[in-house]
């Protein structure tokens, strides 16, 4: 890199001539260009402003294009870099970022900076998009829960044993990205040879920065505490620890493979410990797999070792969910008009209108409403639909209208239901959700998540009415289902192979995944999902049925047992129909009986063939 400076010119006029000075410093520079070689490259300084009275020979003020375009746009590129001096006095000199560095100042003994050109030391390596002033805001709304999570660790550890300074931009691009996407820019990033702990504003914020940023920040500052650690013989030492990370050749490796990845890891470990949910995940697993809990003491070890108040209590109390991480709504709150096509179709309205008086109770779909009633110990991510989803969401009030009014007023009047929760996003415990029947409330609630929801497609549309039928059953096992009723417990697992047993009755429970595959050739479930509790394998059978898929009715040719179950469900639908004194002409009824002649047909065909195996199981 050749770096050159320049005398600007003559202070007063009549001292030079400035048309050949320019043709001078023109010649000079093309001359410099041709013989350097092609990696190399020249700055040529660009004050943004001079006070002094000048005639600039050079590029110092407003240098014309051709100049630009001849000289390989170094003129341009010196002009960026000025630009930051320049912002940075307004940024940092702004009141909103004087209150972040100051309330960072007094309860961590840090300082706080906006990336400039004296952050060179702190940039090395990286492609950096200052902080812009309209972010300043973005960058307060951080710092609330930036200084939450610090504020968890123990008194006084930030500030002896933490970054000294947190710098802020816009992006951090590392120079070894590659590839054509856009790069990622990472919320938190420790840089410990300038004792800098990296911080990146996005210019719009969402609920998932805060929510991942969160245990990425932790993640940041492990790393800037194992700076210069691979050095030692300490057990959390890359070479030690290399020799306790678990095979990926088990059963934890297929059922949680993301405790499994991040654990492996020395600051993804660390990163899962502050996190309640994950936590949960990390000691479950942990339970079967002696080198996790291996790593997870080696860890908290260290921690202990830099401060003693890293001690069993302290792990308990961040093992504690805080609300403010238990329930995430991912709507934009601020976007007032988000809704109003929703509001302003009368179809939609009056499928609302309908289900609502038939069923008597509300639909909550509009955002800023409550978010469901989840379990204390899960987490929930949420949203409501929007005018951007009008389509799909008209389709599914429509399709609900159409499944759930077709059940008997008697039946109706007995499942006490509240409400029915519409949403977009849906997620609890990370996993994307279709539907859920909240059947432990008083009043029972349906939660519905349209984020799959495909309405131009027939498989799309058929998997959505299984599951309004699959989480109502649900309710309707519990309310209407008898002692010694053709569904009850003992009666319906007597039904099942003598060797099986549900997932979830055993002790110790099995991997999900190790249990389906352990099971494959079972007859009598209509999804895998059933094998797991009695109750699901009702209801996974119950919402084939009702929608008659194909797959389902060719099992029921083969599956005596599946056509055993199927049999005891609609025994169940007879029992309810006497109690209950409905018709039998009602719509709903007729419609069980079309797809109860259909179910026998095929147990004839079995029948008559010898070939498609016998009789229902038993124990």
């Amino acid at each position: 890199m050749l770096v050159l400076w320049y005398a600007a010119g003559t202070n007063y006029p009549g001292r030079g001539s400035v048309v050949r000075r320019k043709r001078w410093f023109a010649y000079a520079l093309r001359e410099g260009q041709t013989a350097m070689p092609p990696s190399m490259r020249m700055l040529i300084e660009y004050k943004p402003f001079d006070p002094a009275f000048q005639d600039s020979s050079d590029m110092n003020t407003n240098p014309p294009r051709s100049s630009c375009l001849n000289f390989f746009a170094a003129c341009v590129l010196l002009v960026l870099c000025c630009k930051p001096a320049c912002a940075l006095d307004g940024v940092e000199q702004d009141p909103r970022f004087i209150a972040i560095a100051d309330t960072y100042r007094a309860d961590f003994g840090g300082s706080v900076k906006a990336w400039g050109t004296n952050s060179a030391a702190a940039a090395a390596g990286y492609q950096v998009t200052p902080l812009a002033t309209e972010h300043l805001s973005n960058a307060t709304d951080m710092f609330i829960w930036i200084e939450d999570e610090l504020k968890r660790y123990p008194a006084g550890f930030i500030k002896k044993y933490g970054p000294k300074n947190v710098v802020l931009s816009n992006t951090f691009i590392t120079n070894s990205s590659k590839g054509s996407a856009t790069p990622y820019s990472p919320t938190f990033t420790s840089e410990p040879s300038s004792s800098s702990l990296l911080v990146t504003v996005p210019t719009t914020l969402t609920p998932s920065t805060e929510v991942l940023g969160r245990t990425s920040l932790h993640q940041a500052i492990f790393n800037y505490l194992l700076n210069g650690i691979d050095s030692t013989d300490a057990p959390i030492a890359s070479k030690h620890w290399k020799t306790i990370e678990t095979a990926n050749n088990g059963s934890a490796a297929e059922a949680r493979p993301w405790v499994f990845q991040q654990s492996n890891q020395r600051d993804g470990l660390y990163k899962m410990l502050w996190d309640p949910f994950e936590c949960v995940a990390l000691d479950a697993n942990a339970k079967t797999d002696p080198l996790l809990k291996q790593r997870i003491e080696v860890v908290q070890s260290f921690m202990h070792a830099l401060d003693p108040q890293f001690d069993g209590a302290f792990w308990a109390t961040i093992a504690t969910i805080p609300e403010s991480q238990r329930t995430v709504c991912r709507n934009d709150l601020t976007d007032v008009h988000c809704a109003d096509r929703i509001a302003a179709d009368t179809e939609i309205q009056n499928d609302l209108r309908v289900i609502q008086d038939k069923w008597q109770l509300k639909v909550i779909c509009t955002p800023g409403s409550p978010a469901p009633p989840m379990p204390a110990k899960v987490r929930l991510e949420y949203s409501y639909m929007t005018d951007k989803k009008l389509p799909q969401f008209k389709q599914f009030v429509h399709l609900v209208r159409e499944e759930l009014c077709s059940y008997p007023d008697e039946i109706v009047s007995q499942m006490n239901v509240e409400s029915i929760y519409i949403m977009d996003d849906f997620m609890f415990r990370g996993a994307k959700v279709a539907g859920q029947a909240f059947t432990w409330l008083p009043k029972v609630a349906f939660g519905y998540g349209l984020s799959s929801f495909d309405p131009s497609s027939e498989s799309s549309s058929e998997f959505f009415k299984r599951t309004i039928h699959h989480e109502l059953f649900h309710l309707m096992d519990k309310r209407l289902s008898v002692e010694g009723g053709p569904i009850c417990e003992a009666n319906w697992t007597h039904m099942n192979e003598g060797s099986f047993g549900y997932r979830l009755g055993q002790q110790p429970v099995v991997d999900q995944p190790t249990f389906y595959k352990d099971n494959s050739t079972r007859r009598g479930f209509a999804e895998r999902y059933g094998m797991n509790v009695a109750t699901e394998d009702r209801a996974s059978i119950y919402g084939r049925m009702m929608t008659e898929d194909p797959l389902f009715m060719k099992q029921l040719e083969t599956d005596a047992i599946l056509n055993a179950k199927t049999e005891a469900i609609f025994a169940f639908f007879d029992g309810i129909k006497k109690d209950l004194n409905i018709k039998s002409s009602n719509a709903f009824y007729t419609k069980l009986e079309t797809i109860k002649a259909k179910v026998r047909s095929t147990t004839k065909r079995r029948a008559a063939d010898p070939d498609t195996g016998g009789g229902a199981g038993g124990k």
